[in-house]
């Protein structure tokens, strides 16, 4: 299965700004059943791009644009080959809860069951966990499957009435939010009954009418690591374990480390952003070097002072 993905964000500032440093987070990860086949990243007013693996395995793609400008967008094209998974047990031993307690110590799963920024204990938390009655009453899969499956059904699907630095108590008390609120509240509960658990960000191939995240967004899910499966997605958005439909990009202790973009800037100006999001199957990897999606256009800025030398 071949997906194409294009994500776009534009920011435009009220006053020109000097000083641009940025990080992306948009190339597709390989691993598992997951293929980066083909990656570009496009920068306008144009910029030397850097790019790194961080611990996790994740590439950071930076660079900085020092001259005045008033407008900066980030166009990444990808084209991701993702296999078909195995079908999960129905369940699994009990004992799994002893392999977990056994690999808490593990360097690769310490950071996965500690408090992030915004993926740690409140006393909301605690109340909803209480509420669904998250507790190892079951093995280790039952439990995250439960889990996911009720977070989908306490929860309303609603934009804009949390921020992506929201803390935890916003969608927990008004029951409302969006993926990466969910993801938090799970990330927090599994990790508070001794699951390694880690924050995806990505991309979700849409089902029309069925999936109720938005299908020009990026997307987040869970990633829990259990025995015998390794880490396996679940998304408590749709209520779905993440296969081949879910597209990974990064995974981090929480949304902290997982921003698909994020900078700072010198200078005193307001902010307004845009972002385009656009995941298309593909029957086969494509070999021309057409737009992988068209309709979503590059826009090219200039720095600002030649802005102002043009209009002189």
């Amino acid at each position: 299965m071949y997906y194409a993905v294009t994500h776009l964000t534009v920011y435009k500032y009220s006053n020109p700004i000097t000083d641009s440093v940025m990080e992306i987070r948009k190339q597709p990860r390989t691993e598992g059943k997951q293929r980066n086949l083909r990656f570009e990243l496009d920068v306008s007013p144009h910029a030397k791009v850097d790019s790194y693996k961080d611990y996790m395995g994740n590439t950071i793609h930076n660079f900085d644009i020092p001259a005045a400008h008033t407008s900066l967008a980030v166009k990444a094209n990808a084209i991701v080959e993702i296999k078909d998974f195995e079908l999960l047990p129905d369940a699994l031993d009990m004992s799994a809860w002893d392999i977990l307690d056994e690999q808490a110590e593990n360097y690769e799963f310490h950071d996965m069951l500690l408090a992030g920024q915004y993926a740690k204990t409140t006393q909301r938390l605690q109340q909803f966990a209480k509420e669904i009655g998250v507790s190892r009453y079951a093995d280790p899969l039952t439990v995250l499957s439960d889990m996911t499956m009720n977070i989908y059904n306490a929860f309303e699907y609603t934009q804009h009435i949390t921020k992506v630095d929201s803390p935890i108590d916003v969608a927990l008390e008004g029951r409302r939010g969006v993926c990466q609120d969910f993801t938090h509240i799970m990330l927090a509960m599994a990790r508070s009954i001794g699951i390694p658990a880690r924050y995806v960000s990505g991309y979700l191939f849409h089902r029309q009418d069925k999936d109720r995240s938005d299908n020009d967004a990026s997307h987040a899910w869970v990633e829990a690591w259990l025995p015998e499966l390794g880490w396996v997605g679940f998304d408590p958005t749709n209520n779905l374990i993440a296969q081949n439909r879910h597209i990974r990009v990064c995974v981090a202790n929480d949304y902290a480390n997982a921003s698909p973009a994020r900078g700072v800037f010198k200078g005193d100006a307001d902010t307004a952003l845009e972002v385009k999001v656009q995941v298309s199957e593909l029957p086969e990897v494509p070999v021309d070097e057409a737009p992988l999606a068209p309709e979503i256009v590059m826009p090219q800025y200039t720095y600002y002072q030649a802005q102002q030398q043009q209009q002189q």
